[in-house]
């Protein structure tokens, strides 16, 4: 009997402080403010003005490296790879879906190790 107890007590504080600790975080992300809710006008126009010249910084490194070693593909290149994955992908979709088919006269198993 006294296990039995044990074990109730100890589901049902397991349980409270489960819940407890769920809507605990629960009400805390509710009443934490969103970057909407706080940032001004201002600031998403300093963010937004930072995001382009991190872009402006990341052409202007591609261009000089494209400047000293050429391009790194052409248009006709990236097409060529790229139908070049589609049909690697289309073979192994093939492959995997034909190896998962289940023969009735599988010779393996008829005339191997697991006969």
């Amino acid at each position: 009997m006294r296990e039995q107890v044990d074990a109730f007590l100890c589901l049902f504080f397991l349980f409270f402080f489960q819940n407890l600790w769920f809507n605990t975080l629960t009400m805390m992300n509710d009443m934490m403010p969103t970057i909407e809710e706080t940032a001004s006008a201002a600031d998403l126009a300093q963010i937004e003005h930072e995001e382009w010249e991190r872009g402006n910084e990341e052409r202007e490194r591609w261009g000089s490296t494209e400047a000293v070693h050429g391009p790194l593909l052409t248009k006709a290149d990236l097409d060529a790879f790229h139908a070049d994955m589609m049909r690697e992908s289309l073979a192994l979709d093939l492959a995997l879906e034909n190896a998962f088919k289940c023969d009735d006269n599988d010779e393996w198993f008829d005339d191997g190790p697991l006969k």
